[in-house]
Formats: C-alpha cells, structure tokens, sequence
C-alpha cells in the first residue's frame, strides 16, 4: 500500500530510476521506490519532470498537485482512466436521477456538520451541539441549506472577527488545506472510473472537479481542526506549515469504527459511491468521521 506524500518545496528534478522516483535537489540526490508513493506535491516553480516519470506517475495513479507562485494548488495530473469499469461507473453517473443526487448530498452534509461538530469539541469551542441538532433535520438536497447555517455557527468560533473571504494567513492555510484534500478525492474518484465533472450538487459548467468538490465536504472540518490547532492568527502561512497540511493525507479518520488514512478514506468513499450508483441506493456510501489529529501507524 502507498504511504508517502512527497512535498517538492526547493528547485529539483524529478526522473525516473529502476521503478523509483530520483529527485535531485543541488549536489543532493534522492531515491523513492515508486510503489511507495502515493502522492507529491511540486511547490517550487522551478522544479523539472521528465516525461518519463510523469508518464510512469500516471500509469500508476500517483497523484501530481502542482501549486502557483503562492504555494495554492492550482493543478493536477490525473491518469486517464484506467479502471476496468471506467463505461459503467460513467454510465452511473450520467443516469443519476435527482432524487438520487439529492439524497447523497443530504448524507455528504449531514456527514460535514457533524465532523464540524466534533472539530469544535477538539478545540474546547462551544455550538457542538447546536451543529449537532442542524445536522438531525437535513432533508433532501438540504433545501433549508443548513449547511449555510452551520458553517455561518462553526466559522464565528474558529475564526471570530473575520470572514472566510478576509485576507488573512489563517484562510491561506485553509485554502491550502482544502485544496490538497480536493486533489486527494479527485485522485480517488478518477482512479474508480469516475469523470470528476459530472458532479452530484457541484455542477458548473467551468468547473472539472465537481464530484470532488462533494465529496470533499466531509474532510474540510479535518483541515479546520489542524489549522485552528497549529495556527497562531499573528502567524506568517510558512513552508512548514504547508508541509503538515500536506501530511494530513496520512492522518487516522473513522469510517465505519475503522481508523484508515485520509488517503484511503477517499478510496473507500469512491468504492462505496460505486456500489451506491449500481445498487440506486445513496446509503451505502460510507464517509469518513473525523478523530483527533493522529497520523495513521503501520504494522
């Protein structure tokens, strides 16, 4: 099983080297077994890929996120799709009926605002409970749009004062963090035939990734949890903070009382949305709880 998550932070070069990833950085030289890998991130701008590697990265479906000059993910290399039932899983998509599309959502909102819940509990913060009870009613496709309503509770006690659209080094980071956590279900979703447009409440035009951005909902409060616990709000977003972020994809979350990584929570998830969309049954889709900032240990 895949483990490690590369962060590319200086001037390098990645190539290929007898099934490992060579990164050479100045008069240093690195080797990664392939197998290993499970995602990198290129941070620095002057990083070189051969086209070897990355045909090899993709042949694999390792994830590449590639960030801006502000250290934001703004890309990613996904495979072509390889699954063995790449026509069926489209198929899925495209005959989704709306009834079907609302009550995942419903399950995918319900699922945020009580990991919203227990992040404000981790962090001693009131309104838990009032989270908790927004999260009892939610209908299908939340028409009350609770999760407006929770995330307009949950966001006055982690960040009081300002907004999520503020300018601020606490919103860099979780941009940061949303964005790798995007990165990592869209991996998934890809990997398990999906097409990431075909999204089930996220469908604009313009947007390539609405399915992630669904799914994607249940691991924002995990990304809340580290930023709000690590953060301080007089403090620069800095290299090692991005790092860390980048290391929550190893973190312990819960599906079904199991603790599995972040990473594979979202291959779960994928699995499970498949099974869903064969068997026209929303609540066998399986979402991660979040648990306490952990990172996962091997046997």
């Amino acid at each position: 099983m895949s483990w490690r998550n590369i962060l590319v932070a200086s001037p390098a070069k990645l190539s290929l080297a007898q099934q490992h990833l060579h990164i050479a950085i100045g008069d240093e030289e690195i080797d990664v077994p392939l197998e290993d890998i499970s995602v990198i991130i290129i941070e620095n701008l002057q990083t070189l890929l051969t086209g070897q590697i990355i045909s090899e990265l993709a042949q694999r479906g390792i994830g590449v996120i590639i960030c801006d000059e502000r250290h934001l993910p703004c890309g990613e290399l996904l495979p072509f799709h390889q699954h063995s039932r790449m026509r069926k899983a489209l198929s899925f998509q495209l005959e989704m009926t709306e009834p079907f599309r609302k009550n995942c959502w419903r399950l995918i909102i319900h699922r945020k605002i009580l990991n919203q819940a227990i992040c404000l509990d981790l962090l001693w913060k009131p309104d838990g409970d009032s989270l908790r009870s927004l999260a009892t009613g939610i209908r299908s496709g939340d028409p009350d749009n609770r999760e407006a309503q929770a995330a307009q509770i949950f966001f006055s006690r982690i960040i009081p004062g300002i907004t999520r659209r503020t300018p601020d080094p606490f919103n860099d980071a979780l941009n940061y963090g949303y964005s790798v956590m995007r990165a990592a279900v869209a991996r998934a979703f890809s990997a398990h035939g999906f097409l990431p447009a075909l999204g089930l409440h996220h469908r604009s035009e313009l947007n390539q990734f609405n399915l992630a951005d669904d799914f994607v909902e249940v691991l924002r409060p995990l990304v809340d949890l580290w930023v709000s616990s690590n953060l301080g709000r007089e403090e620069i977003f800095n290299s090692l903070h991005r790092q860390n972020l980048a290391s929550l994809l190893s973190s312990d979350v819960s599906i079904d009382g199991e603790r599995n990584t972040v990473l594979r929570s979202t291959e779960i998830m994928a699995a499970s949305f498949f099974t869903a969309c064969r068997e026209k049954a929303p609540a066998l889709i399986r979402l991660p709880e979040l648990l306490p900032l952990s990172e996962h240990r091997y046997e």
